[in-house]
Parts: structure tokens; sequence; C-alpha cells
């Protein structure tokens, strides 16, 4: 039984390619982030290597060892803490691997966990590998945004696109994990279709903590001087060099705020998604005209996507914070 949250089309898709035994040599699995796409090919990875009939049963040798990442023929490959790319070295070593037959499964599953991160010369490497894939090995590609990976890359591979699951879906599982009803209504909205982030912050609740106190400190911004944005683009762009995920995971959170500001300041209220904070939204909200918010959310996204493309990243954040514009305009 495939145990995921949603996504059902993607898992019809593949149980068919398993049941007719038409599995893909690669897969590119693309969505947003913590929206599950690890999780799927995880889900595959036991499917393909399960010892049971009715695969994946989660139960058996091989799905419990691949559950705790100890399984001989599954391995991710991801960006290393402190690099800025994957690089050429750990596709190289996957095609060792790959030449090799399987140590204990039917598969040897490789998964690339934000494949956008491939350097050039690894995404020209992993390229030689797709285009002559041996028969027991499976790759698959997880990516917030394909158009980042060479169309080379994205033509050899069957693609699945998986969409935001929705909010009273991602409620039912949590309340199924014995989530308590009204933090399990609040997570559900605060994911905004991302299910993995909904199931790792209800096991990790110190995360909201540390959310309200971000979101404390993004609302002083507008009213704080040069030198303290100043201190906080550093701050953020040291971090990029450590952990790009979880600046970029800042930056998003601070769109989020404006962009409910921008649904306040309109009336919409109900598509707010930082729903507990509607009191502090509205106060702010009515000191900026529906033009600045707009122009702010889009800002933010630039400033996102310039950091993706491996600029400097403290000059663009500097930049970003000469844009933050001051209440009552």
């Amino acid at each position: 039984m495939w145990q995921m949250v949603g996504h059902h089309r993607a898992i019809l898709l593949l149980q068919r390619s398993i049941e007719t035994q038409r599995i893909s040599h690669a897969y590119l699995f693309s969505g947003p982030r913590q929206i599950g796409k690890y999780t799927l090919a995880l889900q595959l990875a036991k499917a393909l290597n399960c010892q049971e009939a009715d695969r994946p049963c989660g139960r058996c040798r091989s799905c419990r060892k691949i559950d705790k990442g100890i399984h001989p023929d599954v391995q991710a490959i991801y960006l290393e803490e402190g690099s800025k790319n994957i690089g050429i070295d750990a596709v190289r070593k996957l095609q060792e691997g790959v030449a090799l037959k399987p140590a204990e499964g039917y598969a040897k599953v490789y998964i690339f966990r934000d494949a956008e991160r491939l350097s050039e010369p690894a995404a020209n490497a992993l390229l030689k590998t797709l285009e002559e894939p041996p028969r027991s090995v499976v790759l698959v590609l997880t990516t917030a945004d394909a158009s980042m990976l060479l169309p080379t890359i994205v033509s050899r591979c069957q693609q699945l696109e998986l969409r935001p699951v929705a909010t009273a879906e991602i409620e039912q599982a949590l309340g199924e994990r014995a989530v308590p009803p009204e933090q399990a209504k609040l997570l559900a909205t605060l994911a905004r279709g991302r299910v993995g982030w909904a199931l790792e912050t209800a096991s990790h609740p110190a995360r909201l903590e540390k959310r309200k106190e971000l979101f404390c400190r993004l609302a002083t911004l507008p009213t704080a001087d040069r030198v303290s944005r100043f201190a906080f683009a550093a701050e953020v762009a040291t971090l990029h060099g450590r952990d790009p995920e979880a600046a970029r995971g800042i930056l998003e959170s601070w769109q989020s705020w404006w962009r409910d500001l921008l649904l306040k300041r309109l009336g919409l209220d109900e598509l707010v998604v930082n729903v507990d904070h509607q009191e502090q939204l509205g106060a702010q909200s009515s000191g900026y005209s529906v033009e600045t918010l707009s122009r702010m959310v889009g800002t933010i996204q630039g400033t996102i996507s310039m950091l993706s493309q491996n600029v400097n990243a403290r000059l663009s954040l500097e930049t970003l914070m000469l844009s933050v514009p001051r209440g009552g305009r």
C-alpha cells in the first residue's frame, strides 16, 4: 500500500507501470518544496524492491530498510551542507555503482534531491547515464523547478508534476496521526498544500514557535533603519552560503506575509494563509497601498529567483532591503 497523503494520480500511474512491468529508467518529480516529492520517490523505491505481492507492503525487510535509509540498493544524492551545487564527483560515484548488480533487491534506485542544484559538469555526466541506463537501475530526480534542468535531461525522464494537496485532506491526515483538531486545522492551512511541511511540523512543534519568532522579526523590518536592514541581509546571506534552502525558506515566509497583507488590503480575508496573525496583518495592511504591496510580493520573488542562479547573495539581499517600503506608503 502506498503510504502517502494526496498525489493520487501520480501514485496510480506508478502503480500501473509496476503492474504492467513498464518501469521507466528515469523519473522526474516536480512540484513545490516539501510537497512530498522525496516521499513519493521512496515509495517507488519500496514498491520496486518489496518482497511481498501487495507492493509496497511497508512491512517486509526491504521496505523497513528503505524507511531506515540503510538499503544498499537505494541511495539519495543531495546538496551537501556548505556546497552550492551537487558536484560531478557524486555523479561519478553513481556511475560506478550502476555498473554493479543490485546487492539485495530487484532494482537499484538513485534519488536526486533538488536536481536543479546539479552543477553543469554533473548534469552533463548524468546525461550520459540517462542515455544508456542499465536495466536494473531507476533514477528519480526531484525538483521544485524543472525549467532549471537541462532540456536534454528532462526529455529523457518520465515527468510527474505534483500539485498542492487539498487543505481538508492534509487536515484529515493530521487528525489520523492524533494531532489535536485545532492544531491540525492550523497546520493544514499554513501548509499551503505542502503535505511534507505539515507532517514534519506536526512532529516538531518547536518549528511553529521559531516561525512565530521569524514573523515578529520580519514585521519590524519596514520600520527598521538601514543598518538593521543590512544586518539582516548579511545574516540571511551567510545562511544562504551554508544552507540555501533555509535561506530560501525565510524569503518564502516573508513573501507569504506580504501576500497576506495584500489580501487583507483587498478584503480577501478568507484567502489569508497566516491565519494565526490575522490581527497584526490587518493593522499593518492599512498602512500600504495595493500597488505597494503587490510590488513588494514581486520584488521578493525576484530575489528568490536570483539567489537560485548563484548571484551575489549579500548584494541581492541588500537591494531587497532597500526596496522594503515604510508603513503609510
